[in-house]
């Protein structure tokens, strides 16, 4: 191919249109928790505890059309805990204050970012292990978070992949007071 001719093909090529229907993601709408040590959620050293209580070995049941406006992005994430650099101590404090104040806070679609852990070699077919990215399961699952954590998974490629977790939490009874 000679350098007219890839001039001549560059000026025949339309640009492909983009769909009007795509909504733009607004970072802003979706907190990023920090973690505070606040005195309105104390955590309980019993909780703490029971953490490591596992309950249920289900990830949850989710209404089919909730699921779809998860996947959808109709229903915005409400707040954003990462893990990155965290070790497994403070992290179970973490998550734990994130999912209390959360549900207290009646903020029910959260995002849990974990990474994706080591990756391991071909021969282990590129797979990755993580710490966090394992136990975070067994934690949602568990005597302390189980009345709180209605459904989670792994997170849209998008949002984080299976280095990520979206949780849905139950709806609060108590009143904000």
């Amino acid at each position: 191919m000679m350098s007219n001719d890839w001039e001549s093909f560059k000026k025949s090529v339309k640009p492909i249109k983009k769909p009007h229907n795509i909504k733009s993601v607004r970072k802003k709408n979706a907190k990023s928790f920090e973690g505070n040590t606040t005195t309105e959620n104390p955590i309980n050293e019993n909780d703490l505890q029971d953490i490591e209580i596992q309950v249920s070995k289900d990830w949850g049941f989710l209404e089919k059309n909730t699921h779809k406006k998860i996947l959808k992005g109709d229903i915005k994430i409400m707040s954003r805990l990462d893990l990155h650099g965290q070790n497994v101590r403070d992290s179970k404090r973490l998550v734990l204050r994130f999912i209390n104040s959360n549900f207290y806070k009646r903020q029910r679609l959260l995002l849990l970012i974990t990474g994706k852990g080591q990756k391991l070699s071909v021969e282990d077919g590129w797979k990755s292990i993580g710490i966090l990215k394992t136990i975070i399961p067994t934690w949602l699952r568990s005597k302390a978070l189980n009345d709180k954590v209605l459904w989670f998974d792994y997170a849209p490629p998008k949002k984080g992949g299976d280095g990520a977790y979206l949780i849905y939490l139950r709806k609060s009874e108590d009143k904000p007071g």
